[in-house]
């Protein structure tokens, strides 16, 4: 539909009431979903002549049709908006990718005697202790460092919880490592009482930890051991550096997060600064870009899938640029959704005035200084693959799949798919394949199979085959491009298909006989290049993989050789291709391998050669 159609159809056809609407383009993607307290007001925007931002224009101009869905309030339209946008991942929505999984510190009061465990993506349980997240890996490390030098806590993963005391404890509890609390119910009882000191240390109070770590300092200058008393010196002095980072004028069993926004040249950051117990445990910037909306929306919505995707909620968010009403509105959310009641605080004077300011700050930087690093993954990714779209003259490319063969000589034959979706590697939707039907080392009659099965597995709609490539990469020359492309045509497909040859970087297409020759600095080029190399690399490393566990198991077959000598063996050699090529006096070497073993194992791998 043409834009005025669309402001036609809003016109006549879509209620003044709250909801969603979906906007799809002409493959029937979902590319943005919105809500909105009246749906016609906020649609109509979106098709009339009022100005608008270049990526707004940017999706306006690739919509073709809309969906809508009535709801009862703002806030369920809101909770519908998350849902949909988890599940359609819109490419002009913001998408919270998972991929910083920063160390927690769990403790578990289920367990009969609670560990610290080093956690990332912990889940919400009854009687479970979360602290964190700890932005950087050396400021957990040093809490751990802390916690094992002050109180002897188990660090094994035995579960106790069906075992009656042990007659003896481990070599950890023998050299006090560990308090040993598996020997009696005398030593539990101070193992508990333990585990509330390290629960107070976390929790931001350091004096129990302090005082332990003097007096192992001083009992170690008593017995002349100077080194180690130095060292629990250096401890007490981390512990110091921990106290002088209590925020003043701010309860110390507060954990909150804070959240601000910063806009430049339409390219968004939202910066957060977590405070777990009173102290700032650090700050993460997430750049957002080829997104849709007003600031506010954007930074409701970004906090939403902050808090849906995995992380740990706080008694408290610290945010502004959101009205009452939305602000009430993200409250009743993570109620309703996360079962948990948050305060969500706007302040206008204090402290936390001061933290947002930071926080915005640091976005501010963080773009002005980012801004080329921006750029060029646009030019990478986004830009790329819309100059590959009309370079190729395709209405429509987001997922590309790209497919290579590995073997040698025919033997252990696989082949890899990768996926990219908007110019990045989607590692969820990577896929393997055993070469099940070719016989010896055809590369093209593989990769006819290997299209034709993953192909027919989209027509049934199998699970994990289930959505449709837009663009298909091949690596090699127009020899592979036509034997896979046999596979499309005789399952009546039409999608694109194109190779790449690496001798001299050529892209084959299926619809001419003289390959397109691209820059060698084009972003396009550098695009099909990533997926083509990527495809290589996946598919050795699943050859590789097939090809050591079957060397490993000849080495099983071998007369005399159990599993023991087995994993002895490769622990010498490193692989069993160094074995087979090892002479008698080497494999003596190895423990357990005598010289009647070690002739059976160096005829089994030279049988050829002997007379």
């Amino acid at each position: 539909m043409t834009r005025e159609e669309l402001l036609n159809k809003v016109k006549s056809d879509v209620p003044e009431c709250s909801g969603v609407y979906i906007m799809k383009d002409e493959n029937d993607d979902v590319i943005y979903v919105g809500k909105a307290k009246i749906l016609r007001r906020r649609m109509k925007s979106y098709f009339d002549s009022t100005e608008k931002t270049s990526k707004t224009y940017a999706l306006v101009s690739n919509i073709d049709h809309f969906e809508y869905i009535i709801t009862n309030s703002e806030l369920d339209a809101f909770s519908l908006e998350c849902n949909l946008i988890k599940k359609y991942m819109p490419k002009y929505n913001i998408l919270l990718k998972d991929d910083k999984s920063f160390p927690y510190i769990k403790i578990d009061l289920k367990e009969r005697f609670p560990r610290i465990q080093v956690v990332r993506r912990p889940k919400h349980e009854a009687k479970t202790l979360i602290f964190g997240p700890y932005v950087t890996g050396t400021r957990i490390s040093e809490l751990v460092t802390l916690i094992k030098s002050a109180y002897p806590v188990r660090w094994c993963n035995t579960n106790f919880d069906k075992k009656d005391f042990l007659k003896r404890p481990c070599v950890h509890g023998e050299i006090g490592n560990c308090l040993a609390p598996c020997i009696s119910a005398e030593n539990e009882k101070l193992y508990l009482e333990m585990i509330n000191n390290v629960i107070d240390f976390l929790n931001g109070k350091t004096s129990d930890i302090k005082k332990q770590l003097k007096l192992k300092m001083e009992k170690c200058a008593e017995e002349f051991k100077f080194e180690d008393a130095i060292v629990y010196r250096n401890l007490i002095r981390s512990v110091e550096h921990i106290d002088a980072e209590i925020i003043t004028n701010l309860n110390n069993e507060k954990n909150i997060d804070i959240f601000a926004i910063a806009e430049q040249d339409e390219t968004y950051d939202i910066n957060v600064m977590m405070i777990r117990a009173g102290k700032n445990v650090g700050q993460i910037n997430y750049p957002i870009t080829e997104v849709v909306g007003e600031k506010s929306d954007l930074l409701i919505q970004f906090i939403s899938n902050y808090y849906s995707s995995y992380n740990m909620l706080p008694q408290e968010i610290v945010t502004r640029g959101i009205s009452d009403e939305q602000k009430e509105m993200l409250q009743g959310f993570i109620l309703s959704n996360l079962n948990k009641a948050v305060k969500i605080t706007i302040p206008k004077i204090g402290i936390k005035v001061e933290f947002l300011d930071n926080c915005e700050r640091n976005a501010i930087d963080y773009l002005e200084h980012s801004k080329e690093r921006i750029d060029k993954k646009y030019k990478m990714t986004l830009e790329a693959l819309e100059n590959l779209k009309k370079l190729l003259n395709l209405k429509h490319l987001k997922r590309i799949e790209g497919f290579d063969i590995s073997n040698i000589s025919g033997e252990f034959s696989v082949a890899s798919m990768v996926v990219f979706e908007n110019g990045e590697p989607a590692y969820k939707e990577y896929r393997k394949f055993k070469i099940k039907t070719v016989k010896g080392p055809n590369d093209f009659a593989s990769m006819y199979e290997t299209l034709t099965r993953r192909l027919s597995d989209y027509i049934e709609k199998k699970e994990n085959f289930n959505k449709r490539p837009d663009l298909i990469l091949i690596d090699g020359g127009f020899g592979q491009l036509h034997s896979a492309n046999r596979a499309v045509q005789e399952l009546g497909l039409n999608i694109p298909i194109v190779s790449l040859a690496k001798r001299d970087e050529e892209l084959c297409t299926t619809t001419s006989n003289e390959p397109i020759r691209l820059k060698k600095r084009d972003y396009t080029l550098r695009l099909l290049q990533r997926v083509r190399d990527e495809s290589h690399r996946f598919a050795i490393t699943y050859h590789r993989q097939l090809r050591g566990k079957s060397l490993k198991s000849s080495l099983s077959e071998i007369e005399g050789i159990g599993e023991k000598k087995v994993n002895t063996l490769l622990k010498y050699f490193k692989s069993v291709e160094s074995i087979s090529k090892a002479s008698k006096a080497d494999l003596m070497k190895v423990d357990g391998i005598g010289e009647n073993l070690a002739e059976i194992i160096f005829n089994y791998y030279h049988k050829d050669k002997i007379l």
